[in-house]
């Protein structure tokens, strides 16, 4: 059963090739799980011969050093201020990374190419569930070419190697598209509970990302026709208490260790001062994010450091950025305008790919290639999308990833991390109009040969 059986299967000779592809299940996973094993032996010769001996520091750093803290019972504490000497709770990032690397940490993996390993261990996960998804949505076929995609695309293996959360993300989110496509197969309480229960975990690796129980959940619960609206709801309520039970234990713990209102991340405030300064705005890097901002409006006010608690620190920077957006109003459309076409990769390329390799850490040649395979994988998507339409196969469970970058993009600032929470969903549907294309090439060459 695939997820058009909701709404009708149209009689379409492409869907009918589609569905006949002589795989069976058995070769079906013979074929994913050498894929997804060449993938991993991709991931870790580029950890072991390339990214093994970069030096990390920054979010990398908080993250391998948060694991290893973690693993020796020393709870979230802020491991970079741990590091200088000083012990203050944090919650910079949301917890399931840290968790993931922790219980790596605890068998004796501590090292930081240990950690890179593990890592590629998810990226892995993300290509072998991301070939699920691809079946569930239209065959075996689709599912088998996005499992390559999704092991080939530089957008998705580059952050295996960099001890970055995007890792997670992107295997969460592919594991949230195909609970959602087997909910559209048959649509039960049950199953639409398990997709509150993924978007939960998607926000436990990227806070943004709970943003896909508006953009997903909803949608899958009130377009559900075969069920009468009072249905509707209730589903929609069960998801969401379930969704909220799972965020309850970290969210509760963060409200009672600090000094002011922490729920998913404590980063919002900062993250905010950074994406609205002059740099930002009217510098070369605009559209991006400046490192010092949050720290001159503190020098601005006169405040320092160590004499203030992190709660005033980050309430400070919040008024600071909130100010300098109410003063520079015609001057944030343009900003706008730019972090949208830095995200899809049309704004000045020279200074994106220093960026690239000087902020965030990837090799030149890697940088090149995330660059270059952007849009093929964007033109494919588009492509992808009008093909499932036509099928009349649901789209959006694999546009509400993307809806979820541009929001993010749009209210702080645009780095490809950030859209590493769309990677997955590109690739199923470039995926689906690759497949879509070789079909009829296929047909082509019948008739041509038949007419000859």
């Amino acid at each position: 059963m695939t997820a058009t059986a909701v709404i009708g299967d149209p009689p379409t000779s492409d869907r009918a090739e589609t569905r006949t592809t002589g795989l069976s299940a058995r070769r079906f996973g013979i074929w994913l799980l050498g894929i997804s094993l060449a993938a991993l032996a991709l991931r870790v010769a580029y950890v072991w011969f390339v990214y093994r001996y970069r030096t990390i520091e920054g979010d990398p750093l908080y993250y391998h050093l948060g694991g290893n803290l973690l693993a020796d019972g020393r709870g979230f504490i802020n491991p970079l201020s741990e590091a200088r000497g000083v012990i203050e709770q944090g919650a910079d990032h949301p917890p399931l990374y840290i968790v993931y690397l922790a219980a790596f940490s605890a068998i004796g993996v501590r090292t930081v190419t240990g950690h890179m390993l593990a890592s590629c261990l998810l990226g892995a996960g993300s290509v072998a569930v991301g070939g699920l998804a691809g079946r569930r949505i239209a065959g075996p076929r689709v599912g088998l070419i996005a499992a390559v995609l999704l092991a080939l695309y530089p957008n998705v293996w580059r952050f295996d190697a960099m001890v970055l959360s995007e890792t997670m993300v992107i295997l969460m989110v592919n594991v949230t598209i195909l609970l959602a496509y087997r909910y559209l197969d048959a649509p039960s309480m049950g199953r639409l509970a398990l997709v509150g229960l993924a978007v939960a975990f998607c926000a436990l690796s990227r806070s943004e990302l709970l943003l896909l129980a508006l953009f997903l959940v909803v949608p899958l619960a009130l377009l559900t026709k075969s069920r009468p609206w009072r249905a509707r709801f209730a589903w929609l309520g069960v998801a969401a208490l379930v969704c909220a039970a799972a965020l309850a234990p970290w969210v509760g713990y963060n409200l009672h260790r600090f000094d002011r209102r922490v729920l998913l991340s404590g980063q919002v405030e900062s993250t905010f001062a950074v994406a609205n300064c002059d740099p930002v705005y009217y510098g070369p890097n605009i559209g991006y994010w400046g490192f010092d901002c949050g720290l001159v409006a503190l020098e601005r006010q006169g405040v320092e450091i160590p004499q203030t608690t992190d709660g005033a620190r980050e309430r400070l920077m919040l008024d600071t950025a909130v100010d300098y957006v109410k003063a520079h109003p015609k001057r944030l459309v343009v900003v706008e305008g730019v972090r949208l076409a830095r995200i899809f990769n049309v704004w000045n390329p020279d200074n994106a790919y220093g960026l690239d390799t000087v902020v965030e850490g990837n090799p030149g040649w890697v940088a090149r290639l995330s660059w270059v395979s952007l849009w093929p994988m964007v033109i494919g998507s588009v492509a992808g999308a009008l093909v499932l339409r036509r099928r009349r196969i649901p789209v959006f469970p694999l546009l509400a990833p993307c809806a979820t970058v541009i929001v993010t993009v749009l209210v702080f600032y645009a780095s490809g991390r950030f859209r590493a929470s769309a990677e997955g969903a590109l690739c199923l549907l470039t995926a689906v109009a690759l497949e879509a294309g070789w079909l009829w090439l296929r047909r082509r060459r019948t008739s041509n040969a038949a007419a000859s």
